[in-house]
């Protein structure tokens, strides 16, 4: 009974203490102001359509991009913001890059640099409700791939720039924009690399480069009714790895088993099954601090205390999609290949099998992973692709702290927050110009919409249009 009694003694003691720091880290809510008024923005609605309609869409397999559309595409950025072309537009080393230079006020300041890329996933017509590839507008939303990522970035970019010509104003410091153009498959290996190696052989660094990233995110966590902004402040790694099984070939109607193609979804079925160890790391203990500073009660109890809660927080993340992928490294089959016939058994089948892996985690650590999930010496594994963690950037001093009020100021009711982001960006192609790497959109969400960028109906409503045109005008003016 003593023994009891002394344990329920140290639980109430711990939950005292953690209610206590709980309170004393707690911020109070600053009274919310609402934005300047933001620019008339019809103009960039009407670019970011007419944008869409040139099918930027990169291809692993050489030869089969259409670099055409994307000629056309700088042709017409050239004719839709003639003073950017006129006054700010650099010659491009690398073919089909864009690379534009606003002087600043004060020219003696580490400048800055805008990037997005010009480059689309593939869409399939029939699986949209509008053409993927038109000006539509409708239910005050834009349509279409690209509209979000990362065209969106691309746009409002150019109208802020265009935006200050036209009042012939300058930015307070030097700013570069840098638009790649084959993001979405060759992770820049022919747009951002190929701008950084410009970039360095004009001796330049930067003092804070934005990319693409998180977005202002409704219903980000369950029960926490503010938007929460998140600012990618490093990203996982990278890596693809192939799969494949050669058995005897037949005829299906004398099969002989186990088949290639059955080991392979043997395989692929462990992988899905299996799970790596959760961990915290810095960006999400930072992102917990942050939200936990600003959120109700029993969040901030949960997220200000980790010492205590550090499990309970691990099996709530560990049933979400997005917040497991912030806490472990996934591993997910994309794609899979047996017979082109099907009364054919096909003497070899493969897999190829994604991975973002979590700071901490490598090439070997997740090989030796696969190899014990699958558990088949028959099953071959080779990695295609491989990129590690990126660095991660700091959010203390000036750079963060100016990104973070300007985000403030656009979306005032907004949790700003850093945190880990989970795909791929060109940002950390320029990791060696760049200490302050930053990626975020602006632009106001829920998950739904979020999802939609890489699917059927991708889309961007019109007030995020003028509210990241004011976010870049605000950032030109302010750092």
């Amino acid at each position: 009974m003593f023994l009891i009694f002394v344990l329920l003694a140290i639980i109430a003691t711990l939950i005292v203490v953690g209610i206590i720091r709980t309170l004393v880290l707690r911020r109070k809510h600053d009274e919310i102001t609402l934005p300047t008024s933001l620019p008339d923005t019809q103009k960039a609605i009407e670019k970011l359509q007419h944008a869409i309609t040139f099918k930027t869409v990169s291809s692993r397999e050489e030869g089969e991009t259409d670099w055409d559309q994307f000629t056309q595409l700088a042709a017409y950025l050239a004719e839709a913001f003639p003073l950017c072309e006129k006054y700010l537009k650099l010659e491009s080393e690398s073919e089909h890059n864009l690379i534009y230079r606003f002087t600043g006020e004060e020219t003696t300041a580490l400048p800055g640099l805008l990037t997005a890329h010009q480059d689309v996933v593939s869409a399939n017509d029939e699986e949209w409700s509008h053409p993927p590839f038109a000006k539509t507008l409708e239910e005050g939303y834009v349509w279409g791939r690209g509209s979000f990522d990362c065209k969106l970035q691309l746009i409002t970019i150019l109208e802020a720039f265009e935006l200050l010509l036209q009042e012939n104003k300058k930015p307070k410091r030097t700013w570069y924009a840098a638009f790649g153009c084959d993001e979405e498959v060759n992770g820049g290996n022919k747009g951002a690399s190929l701008i950084a190696e410009q970039f360095e052989r004009m001796g330049l660094t930067f003092s804070i480069l934005l990319d693409e990233g998180g977005v202002v995110s409704e219903n980000y966590i369950n029960g926490i009714d503010r938007p929460i902004a998140v600012v990618g402040v490093a990203e996982k790694g990278y890596m693809d790895t192939h799969l494949s099984c050669s058995r005897e070939a037949g005829h299906s109607s004398t099969p002989l088993m186990p088949t290639a193609l059955g080991k392979i979804a043997k395989a692929v079925t462990a992988i899905e099954s299996s799970k790596q160890e959760a961990r915290i790391t810095k960006p999400v203990q930072a992102m917990l601090r942050n939200i936990g500073e600003e959120a109700p009660f029993p969040f901030a109890f949960l997220f200000l205390n980790l010492w205590l809660t550090r499990p309970l927080i691990m099996f709530i993340f560990s049933k979400s999609p997005t917040l497991n992928a912030l806490i472990r490294t996934t591993s997910v089959p994309t794609m899979i290949e047996g017979s082109d016939k099907s009364n054919v058994i096909a003497q070899t089948s493969s897999a190829v099998v994604n991975t973002r892996l979590l700071s901490g985690d490598d090439r070997e650590k997740t090989v030796r992973h696969l190899k014990t999930v699958i558990a088949d010496n028959e099953v071959a594994l080779s990695v295609s692709r491989y990129e590690e963690p990126s660095k991660e950037s700091p959010t203390t001093g000036e750079a963060f702290a100016q990104l973070k009020a300007t985000i403030s100021q656009i979306f005032p009711e907004a949790i700003v927050t850093s945190y880990l982001m989970l795909g791929a960006t060109d940002a950390r192609k320029y990791q060696e110009l760049c200490q302050h790497i930053y990626r975020f959109t602006p632009a106001q969400m829920d998950k739904r919409e979020v999802h939609r960028m890489h699917a059927p109906d991708e889309r961007i409503h019109t007030d995020n249009v003028g509210k990241a045109v004011a976010f870049f005008l605000s950032l030109l003016k302010s750092w």
